[in-house]
């Protein structure tokens, strides 16, 4: 974690958000990324659609924005340390949506694989957390994948109070969900 910082989103990281993409081989690094990008038909390899999602991104926190269906007013944090790309986390304002208020939770964060290990998801959930208090949020929900157990424990580290593991088969099958998830709450 040394060195490494919180930022708004910003244009310039677009290589190094580029090379993140390709670590993960998927676009969803950050729990928002495709889901954004998709609801304003960005290609985000394109470096004009790259900055013009920044730009959305920039917007979503707004109380006065009203983003498209499905999305949540969020902000979005970047983790960047010497001019890299590291990872993300997003804070949805609100559970607005089905799959928010059972899966997805009011935070969603990545670390880019070859930056794991390093006490950087703890450091962007933080962060997350200290956006939450300055907007008045009282708890917020973070989930993980059952089997992501760094993630479990980061959540933990952070407050996290485990609420209850929910089997896959417990939610509507339009939401997609394959593995339990962890559902925590963390009380601010």
């Amino acid at each position: 974690m040394t060195h490494a910082k919180l930022i708004r989103p910003s244009a310039s990281f677009y290589a190094s958000w580029l090379e993140s993409w390709d670590e993960w081989g998927t676009l969803d690094q950050d729990g928002a990324a495709a889901f954004v990008a998709a609801r304003y038909d960005l290609d985000l390899r394109d470096s004009s659609d790259f900055a013009a999602w920044v730009e959305v991104l920039h917007h979503l926190p707004r109380e006065s924005f009203q983003p498209p269906g499905g999305l949540a007013n969020q902000s979005t944090i970047w983790v960047v340390r010497d001019d890299v790309y590291l990872g993300a986390v997003s804070l949805r304002h609100s559970l607005v949506n089905e799959y928010l208020t059972e899966v997805g939770g009011h935070i969603g964060y990545g670390i880019r694989p070859s930056a794991r290990g390093h006490g950087l998801a703890k450091f962007a959930l933080k962060g997350a957390l200290d956006e939450a208090r300055e907007l008045s949020m009282e708890r917020v929900m973070v989930t993980c994948k059952q089997p992501n157990v760094a993630s479990a424990r980061t959540i933990e580290a952070c407050g996290g109070v485990l609420e209850r593991v929910c089997p896959p088969e417990s939610f509507a099958p339009d939401l997609g969900v394959t593995e339990p998830i962890l559902r925590y709450w963390i009380t601010l």
